[in-house]
């Protein structure tokens, strides 16, 4: 099984829960599906493509955050000041703004997979992550 690039991580709560990632070398929006049944998330994801010119917002936001992120971990700055560093707010709002409520699977046109997310090197958790696609079984009636 090949492992695909993890483009950006934009929501994460015990695992990536939404972002980008690419399928088959493409890029794709990437959603955990919500069980209610266990009031938790699992590893069955959406997959949906995204729009380039959506990809490019999401990207541009996503790299403010991660240097948010390293002024963070060097104690730069405080989490006050999250998600964006004083210089780049500005534009991160206008990013936020511009890329709205699309950044999620499309009901009309999205495939559902098993996800297992991994690190290239260990303890990094935003950049270098990998995750590799298993189609999701389906259960029989």
């Amino acid at each position: 099984m090949s492992r695909d690039r993890v483009l950006t991580v934009n929501n994460y709560h015990d695992g990536p829960r939404l972002g980008i990632a690419e399928l088959h070398g493409v890029p794709h929006i990437y959603e955990a599906e919500f069980d209610h049944s266990s009031d938790e998330y699992g590893d069955t994801y959406f997959v949906s493509p995204v729009d380039p010119e959506l990809l490019a917002l999401v990207l541009e936001d996503w790299e403010i955050w991660l240097r948010w992120e390293a002024a963070h971990k060097q104690g730069d700055v405080t989490l006050e000041s999250h998600p964006a560093l004083p210089a780049d707010r500005t534009k991160h709002e206008a990013l936020k703004s511009a890329i709205g409520n699309r950044l999620k699977s499309d009901p009309q046109n999205r495939s559902s997979f098993k996800a297992k997310f991994s690190h290239s090197q260990p303890g990094t958790v935003w950049q270098g992550t990998y995750v590799e696609w298993q189609p999701r079984c389906r259960q029989p009636l």
